[in-house]
């Protein structure tokens, strides 16, 4: 009886990943070079990976492409990677920045799969000296190796709610900020100060969650006379960040809440505690390490609507504007 032919095993397929050359400022010029062929290497450590390097770029375009294509000049547009794709017949292309402030390095890498269009990481990652930042691009060269080598069923798009490494945060999940704001509402006195006080945390890539607790003091100055009320506003939402692979990252965001006074005056006379429900726009700039700071402009919807105070005094159109700290841990 003849027995079957052993049936050959199907080997995983090779997949093409295209290293770009990291960009950084005046002060990670120096290291730059040398970290990108660092994570260039490590990648090509996995059998799994073809790795194509500056050098292996060029060649492989004519004079034409090679200035806006190899690295030489900025590449992060669609229509960019897909043509550097075609001529390299690489499905991933990988971008990135090293940037130091004083002794401190700031790296980041952003993993982009052409074939399907999306980013696939971001992983960033700070260094505080020479030493410190070889291991720190092993690291990164990690994260983006679980990606690369992971099966599109098992890529998770969003990290767990509690715990895991972060790729957008320059520290760790969590944040802490303190936030100085004016509110700007019609038909009262233009400076209400505020201070909120905020944690965050990042749940997915590209997106944080919060929660603020604070205090507003609102002038007035109506019919009956010069007043003041404290508006106690706690505000649970989330932002969803752009551009994470630069230092200055555009966001927007939403909010929900209440707002609490202390005192009786106004609508809070007649309802008690307002909700709120917020919308924003900001920017966030790493200014060094694992601190950023915030300028946002935003306003409560929900007050627009309600009112803020009774008898003229004033219908709620208001512009909130924000300037703050945060720390990254």
């Amino acid at each position: 009886m003849t027995s079957p032919a052993p049936v050959a095993e199907a080997k995983p397929a090779v997949s093409t990943v295209a290293v770009l050359p990291l960009e950084s400022n005046a002060g990670g010029k120096e290291a730059a070079p040398g970290i990108t062929l660092l994570i260039a290497s490590r990648l090509a450590t996995s059998p799994l990976l073809r790795v194509l390097s500056q050098r292996d770029i060029q060649t492989m375009l004519d004079a034409e492409r090679q200035p806006r294509l190899s690295g030489e000049s900025r590449c992060e547009q669609d229509d960019c990677f897909r043509e550097l794709s075609s001529v390299t017949g690489a499905r991933y292309i990988l971008t990135g920045r090293l940037d130091r402030f004083g002794g401190q390095y700031l790296l980041t890498a952003s993993l982009v799969d052409t074939r399907e269009g999306r980013s696939l990481a971001r992983p960033s990652a700070e260094a505080s000296d020479d030493d410190e930042l070889l291991r720190t691009a092993d690291a990164v060269s990690d994260a983006l190796l679980s990606v690369l080598l992971s099966s599109p069923e098992d890529t998770v798009k969003a990290r767990p709610l509690l715990g895991g490494a972060v790729a957008s945060s320059p520290g760790g999940g969590l944040t802490l900020g303190l936030r100085f704001n004016n509110s700007f509402i019609d038909k009262l006195s233009s400076l209400n100060p505020g201070l909120d006080l905020e944690v965050g945390y990042w749940f997915h890539p590209e997106w944080q969650g919060f929660l603020q607790v604070g205090f507003t003091l609102v002038r007035t100055s109506g019919d009956s006379g010069d007043g003041k009320v404290n508006v106690l506003p706690s505000i649970l939402g989330a932002r969803h960040y752009h551009r994470l692979e630069t230092s200055l990252r555009p966001y927007w965001g939403f909010g929900l809440g209440v707002q609490l006074s202390f005192g009786d005056y106004g609508i809070f006379q007649n309802t008690g505690p307002l909700p709120s429900v917020v919308g924003f726009v900001g920017l966030e700039y790493l200014l060094v390490g694992r601190v950023g700071f915030q300028l946002e402009l935003g306003t409560n919807i929900a007050q627009a609507v309600l009112g803020l105070a009774d008898d003229g005094e004033g219908d709620g159109l208001n512009l909130d504007v924000n300037a703050g700290i945060a720390y990254h841990f």
